[in-house]
Parts: C-alpha cells; sequence; structure tokens
C-alpha cells in the first residue's frame, strides 16, 4: 500500500486554522492512490479526526488558538489492505488568538 515519504506542506496558519498541502505524489508503496486523508490531533491529545482530501489543499477548520498540532497523511490504492500507514507528520502550532 502507498505511503508519503514527506510530511505534509503547511501553506497558512491563522488561530482556529490551518492550511495544508498534502504532498500525496512522493509515494512509497504501489498506486493509484484512488483516496487521500487527514488526520490530525494535538501533539499531547489522541488522534481527533480524519477528513477526506479531494483537492490539492485541505484546511483544517475548528482549531484551538495556540495550541500545537500534528497532522498526518493516510493513502488507499484499490483492493485488499488498500490503506497504507501514515506517512511523516507536520507539527506546526495556530496562531494566537
Amino acid at each position: 500500500p502507498p505511503t508519503p515519504i514527506a510530511p505534509p506542506e503547511l501553506l497558512a496558519v491563522g488561530a482556529t486554522y490551518l492550511w495544508i498541502k498534502p504532498n500525496a505524489n512522493s509515494i512509497i508503496g504501489d498506486g493509484p492512490i484512488i483516496l487521500k486523508e487527514v488526520e490530525y490531533r494535538t501533539t499531547t491529545g489522541n488522534w481527533a479526526e480524519t477528513h477526506v482530501v479531494d483537492a490539492p489543499t485541505y484546511k483544517l477548520w475548528h482549531l484551538d488558538p495556540d495550541v500545537e498540532y500534528e497532522i498526518k497523511v493516510l493513502l488507499t490504492r484499490p483492493g485488499e489492505g488498500g490503506t497504507g500507514p501514515p506517512g511523516p507528520p507536520l507539527i506546526t502550532r495556530t496562531k494566537c488568538a
């Protein structure tokens, strides 16, 4: 299954959002990629949510101000066992409110 080589790229930061580019083009493993997902959490918490990404960039909304987040990308190819392990994390902090 496919796994991203690089962490997501940070495009913009606000107090309550992070705008990222998943970097799903450089992968280890096989494709074709049929599904891209982003999972995120605060660096001190459990994995909060997983969101399907259907565009070249993705905006994580409703985040808390001045909090550090860890973001990873999951890729899926067709067939059984098609979802690979998450790629390397992007660790970044939202701005102060």
